[in-house]
């Protein structure tokens, strides 16, 4: 099973999307920048959570649980339908994947193995850039979830063992 599920949100409407679905708020998020969300059902019961990452002004990246994915995706789908908002959706889950660093040497680790600037002044927490680790194109989220510095890294799939690979190796 993939780590996380990973969804695109794009398109003009897409800000205006992500407000109707989570009870916070996305179309102000400056790009480049992370939120926490937590996605509830039109009866206000959670049913999944996650970060929202603003790429551009129309576009988004947001990830779910990762047994989450698929019902996610759904309903997203079921309320574009209805809502009839000018975005488009997809769920890259099987096409990302996705690998934490994290701890007191992660940012250690990430110089070693990243090609943009990963110090405190340069990447700051709930920040969202493009970059490359060992030469593998990627979106590194910098956000944590056990108490920690962490870098969350998304990359192609394909690029899965090469890029764990020059981790473990650094």
């Amino acid at each position: 099973m993939p780590t996380l599920g990973k969804l695109l949100v794009k398109g003009p409407d897409a800000g205006a999307f992500l407000d109707r679905l989570y009870p916070n708020r996305f179309s102000d998020l400056k790009v480049g920048r992370i939120r926490y969300g937590i996605l509830t059902t039109d009866g206000g019961r959670i049913f999944d959570d996650g970060t929202i990452a603003r790429l551009a002004e129309d576009e988004f990246y947001v990830t779910t649980t990762s047994t989450g994915a698929d019902g996610v995706f759904q309903w997203f789908e079921w309320w574009n339908a209805s809502w009839h908002m000018d975005v488009e959706l997809a769920n890259v889950t099987g096409a990302v994947a996705a690998v934490n660093v994290a701890g007191p040497n992660a940012r250690k680790l990430m110089e070693k193995v990243c090609d943009v600037d990963v110090g405190n002044d340069a990447f700051s927490y709930l920040d969202a850039k493009h970059a490359h680790i060992a030469g593998a194109p990627a979106l590194i989220l910098r956000i944590g979830f056990v108490g920690e510095l962490g870098y969350e890294i998304h990359f192609p799939s394909p690029h899965g063992e090469h890029v764990w690979d020059a981790l473990f190796e650094a």
